[in-house]
């Protein structure tokens, strides 16, 4: 679903950087640090500004794959992905970070090696999603999480 804000038609991916805390646009071609969270004039993450609710990410959660999981009070969605070796899981990692540049949001992706229960090490690709802006989660954390399932089941 496409921002519908006037000033996040022409580069909705980067409609964040270009929204200031008094709702203008920056000058042309230059990042404003001043950016913070959405405002009446500009939107991108399309919930008045706010994380969403648990009830609206209990309605979402059913268009992931059962993988993935609300953590911190449902402030965060994360998945665990099990991978044969630590080589293997820096691949993932790379694939997985693609992903998330080319939708311009980006996730928390970490390869750890853990001991299980059963005494065996086991590598892990962990990848937790969350709108730091937010607080929470928006819209585009679930976008992201589908957009990671088509690309796992790829490989």
């Amino acid at each position: 679903k496409m921002p519908t804000r006037p000033c996040c038609r022409a580069a909705p991916y980067a409609a964040a950087l270009l929204c200031t805390s008094a709702g203008r646009r920056p000058p042309r071609g230059r990042h404003d640090p001043t950016a913070r969270r959405p405002t009446s004039v500009c939107d991108p993450y399309e919930n008045n500004g706010k994380p969403l609710s648990q009830e609206q990410c209990a309605k979402l959660l059913p268009s992931v794959s059962d993988s993935w999981a609300l953590v911190d009070d449902g402030t965060a969605l994360m998945r665990e992905i099990e991978v044969a070796d630590f080589v293997q899981g820096s691949r993932l990692v790379s694939t997985l970070a693609a992903v998330a540049f080319n939708n311009n949001h980006y996730p928390v992706l970490t390869l750890e090696r853990r001991l299980s229960e059963r005494r065996r090490w086991q590598e892990l690709v962990v990848v937790r999603c969350q709108t730091t802006v937010l607080g929470g989660l928006s819209y585009q954390d679930f976008t992201l999480a589908m957009l990671m399932d088509v690309e796992l089941g790829r490989s």
